[in-house]
């Protein structure tokens, strides 16, 4: 299988998101655009750009369940193509709310954009489909290379092109997803070796996230992950508030400090957590990079300036790239193979329900507290990493301490 077109997915999964990134906070909490009139106050400014942020994970929330499931029916390949057609319309969709100034057209694309954004489910559930055993955290480890350099090029993108108008990151990001959907077309071969029928709904996220808790294999690793998404979500949301307000970055440096975290990630989750994956098991590594990811994040707040600050990246960078592929792995082996898309579909849902709850709520408070994203991600961070340690190690002596059936010999 030509495994291109289906990293290309994913790297535009994370490009949606990553794109705005810098873009939005100069645009709403700045008020360089005339959006708002200048006696809005940074408060109200500050808890619509939160909302905002969160209409794109909404989408996802509500889209990554119902694409993984409809790709178990009617395969992967056709779900794949039609979410970079929504991708590319939710772009242009994005392009007009510039043009017009309309937040209600913006929240729209970035709600179709969170959508199409779902195919990331899908991705995963091939890499799952090809996959052996052996080989699941070293292949979704190359999807979490590509989420990396889509989170390189997104907020790159978005900084760079920006200089040239506002539309014109989201007219590129439109064009990339009509390249990859004929990409997909030609070059990618179904992966789904027979279709599974599964009830779809549009309230599919909200059903999914009770039965995520109701799964007793995999309860733990949904809740570890909905703690550190918590943590992560908030932190990439509005760290860019953080270096707006404390260290003064412009949209160009906002862009490069997003590249600049995507690279370590890409370049770690492709190249240098090869073999600690291989030779250490998903369930040792995992709670060791959440407890290292919450340590190093609180090191930010002792920046100064551009250079100490990116001194600091490729520790939280190499952190933060082990926690997707073992996390992955984990709950990838614990469900059957008939039931890899509904199941990885729930999880994705487990996590962007849990990056979209804090703008909702804490748009206001980051633009007046511009630390929060740092310290509370750190907390969040630490706390996760506690819970699977004391989850797991409870698991575990639940299954010692269940009695063993010894066979009754025949005399």
């Amino acid at each position: 299988m030509h495994l291109i077109p289906l990293l290309f997915t994913v790297f535009i999964d994370t490009l949606g998101f990553g794109l705005v990134l810098p873009i939005f906070t100069p645009m709403i909490v700045g008020n360089e655009t005339g959006i708002f009139s200048p006696d809005v106050s940074l408060a109200m400014r500050g808890l619509l750009f939160g909302v905002l942020v969160s209409s794109f994970c909404f989408g996802q929330f509500f889209g990554s369940p119902i694409l993984g499931a409809l790709s178990d029916r009617i395969g992967r390949k056709k779900i794949l193509i039609i979410s970079m057609w929504l991708g590319f319309g939710g772009y242009i969709l994005a392009g007009f709310g510039i043009i017009y100034q309309s937040l209600l057209v913006l929240f729209a694309a970035r709600m179709i954009g969170g959508v199409s954004s779902g195919s990331y489910a899908v991705a995963q559930s091939v890499i799952s489909d090809i996959s052996l055993d052996e080989d699941k955290t070293k292949n979704f480890g190359l999807v979490g290379m590509a989420w990396g350099v889509g989170f390189v090029i997104g907020p790159y993108l978005g900084g760079k092109l920006s200089a040239y108008g506002y539309t014109v990151p989201f007219a590129a990001a439109a064009f990339i997803c009509l390249f990859n959907a004929l990409l997909l077309v030609f070059m990618f071969q179904e992966s789904l070796a027979k279709q599974v029928p599964s009830k779809i709904s549009w309230f599919s996220g909200i059903y999914q996230i009770k039965k995520a808790f109701a799964l007793p294999e995999l309860r733990s690793i949904f809740l570890v992950m909905f703690i550190f998404s918590l943590g992560w979500g908030f932190f990439t949301e509005f760290s860019s508030v953080y270096l707006v307000r404390r260290l003064g970055f412009n949209v160009v440096q906002i862009g490069n400090f997003f590249a600049w975290v995507g690279f370590w990630i890409a370049v770690c989750q492709g190249i240098l957590i090869r073999p600690i994956v291989k030779a250490f098991a998903p369930e040792r590594l995992l709670p060791l990079a959440l407890l290292g990811l919450g340590c190093f994040l609180p090191l930010l707040l002792l920046a100064r300036g551009a250079v100490s600050l990116f001194w600091l990246l490729p520790l939280i960078g190499f952190s933060e790239s082990l926690i997707f592929p073992t996390a992955a792995t984990i709950v990838s082996n614990a469900s059957s193979r008939h039931t890899q898309g509904e199941v990885l579909g729930i999880y994705n849902s487990v996590q962007w329900a849990a990056i979209a709850i804090p703008p909702l709520f804490s748009g206001a408070l980051v633009a007046l507290y511009p630390h929060l994203p740092v310290s509370v991600g750190s907390i969040c961070m630490i706390t996760g990493g506690v819970a699977f340690i004391w989850l797991y190690s409870r698991k575990r002596k639940l299954e010692d301490e269940e009695p063993q059936v010894v066979p009754i010999e025949e005399e």
